[in-house]
């Protein structure tokens, strides 16, 4: 069905491990505005992604990632950053080149996300400041997911297909404002998920790992 792309390969998780020697960029130093990333990831590592299980931090990391080169693409003079406008474009960017379990881990980390990004955005030391702007409500997150879902089953199905029925079909993965995981296992397990990331890295592992979850790992 799918393959990782350049998804897979636009990873910095790495550079996480070069973060500890930035610490005095937290004594009042100003960053540069390549390394924005570099630095909200080592953030989010030290303050949540020690406490969450491998595979989540590392969706997390990633999605995070892909959200600031999207955020960053129009250029320094952008201070506000919009969660409503940026989250739908970056999961556009990512679409099928990851199993719908990626989906999956990301909307249940999005709130801890989100509440990280608005605190860390603007208090990093960049000139001028960040505003993170439009956060999105839990009812919005599972819309632009399922959104998104939808578009990619349908990427992969290529049916022709109205803009009422892709609205119908976006309406039959939710249920009472949130995506209903069974439904989406059903749509895309059967379609499976090729990964083609080199086996010796880490994102061969990280898709692998993704792929072994289960609906009862999305279960309260």
């Amino acid at each position: 069905m799918s393959r990782p792309g350049k998804f897979a390969k636009s990873s910095r998780i790495k550079q996480l491990r070069q973060f500890k020697r930035r610490k005095q960029q937290q004594a009042g130093t100003t960053i540069a505005w390549e390394q924005v990333t570099d630095f909200l990831l080592g953030r989010y590592q030290l303050t949540q992604g020690r406490q969450l299980p491998p595979v989540v931090a590392a969706t997390v990391q990633r999605f995070m990632s892909e959200w600031l080169t999207t955020a960053q693409a129009a250029g320094p003079d952008q201070v506000q950053w919009s969660l409503t406008a940026l989250t739908p474009a970056t999961l556009k960017r990512i679409g099928n080149q990851v199993p719908w379990q990626f989906y999956a881990v990301l909307l249940g980390q999005a709130a801890r996300w989100q509440h990280f990004l608005r605190k860390e955005g603007p208090a990093m030391p960049l000139s001028p400041r960040r505003q993170i702007i439009e956060p999105l409500d839990a009812a919005a997150w599972a819309q632009v997911v399922a959104q998104q879902l939808a578009l990619n089953l349908l990427t992969v199905t290529a049916a022709p297909i109205t803009a009422a029925q892709r609205e119908q079909l976006v309406t039959s993965l939710l249920t009472n404002d949130t995506v209903n995981w069974t439904a989406v296992s059903a749509l895309f397990s059967p379609l499976g998920f090729q990964n083609t990331a080199d086996q010796q890295g880490d994102t061969y592992q990280w898709l692998n790992d993704l792929q072994a979850l289960t609906i009862s790992d999305f279960h309260d």
